[in-house]
């Protein structure tokens, strides 16, 4: 029984009309129609408002109805989205912002470091919005990627050196810095991570 017809169910059983309930939940009369034929869905205010008048549980009023679950997650899926946009606005607004200024070269290597950074963080909530939908745990998709920045350490540290050999300083300097971002990302993923699966492991979802 989908939603539609379980509170339709529930009212005629209590012998209300469309009109009584409609008062009680402080909607319209179409609106009580409409969610009864399943041609829209209440909010979660009107959901709990619903369970309460009925006398049903929650869990009883979403069961079976896909549809209403994909409803109740839009806004938290708007939440999450917004920043995202937001952020990746901003590396836009900074890209153009190199075309134009290309002819300064150090105004543009300031804002592709800018533009990094903003990107780093539109990921990290990109990454934790996908872990709100995904199953798998923050600790088994960092096991996954810690080959990839360990190599990406290692080897900016070693061209560091090779620069050093042939003494080019602003290539020393660059694949430095480089090894020195990777290395701090490497060392705080590690620890946050080691956290998340520690606790995972006290919730019970790893072996």
């Amino acid at each position: 029984m989908e939603f539609g017809e379980r509170i339709k169910h529930a009212r005629q059983h209590q012998n209300l009309t469309q009109e009584t309930v409609a008062a009680e939940l402080h909607v319209t009369r179409q609106t009580i129609s409409s969610w009864e034929r399943g041609k829209s869905y209440p909010d979660i205010d009107s959901l709990i408002r619903l369970s309460d008048y009925y006398q049903l549980s929650l869990d009883t009023l979403l069961k079976k109805d896909p549809g209403l679950t994909e409803t109740l997650r839009k806004p938290v899926v708007l939440k999450s989205i917004q920043p995202i946009i937001k952020n990746l606005t901003i590396v836009d607004v900074l890209f153009v912002l190199g075309l134009v200024f290309a002819h300064q070269l150090f105004i543009v290597k300031d804002l592709l470091y800018l533009m990094g950074m903003v990107n780093i963080l539109a990921l990290n909530k990109l990454n934790s919005f996908a872990r709100v939908l995904d199953d798998t745990t923050p600790y088994m998709a960092w096991t996954k990627r810690r080959p990839w920045v360990l190599l990406i350490a290692i080897g900016s540290a070693l061209a560091a050196l090779g620069a050093m050999v042939i003494h080019a300083p602003s290539l020393t300097n660059d694949f430095t810095f480089l090894a020195l971002g990777a290395s701090i990302a490497l060392v705080y993923a590690e620890i946050t991570y080691s956290r998340q699966r520690r606790h995972a492991e006290q919730a019970g979802q790893l072996p």
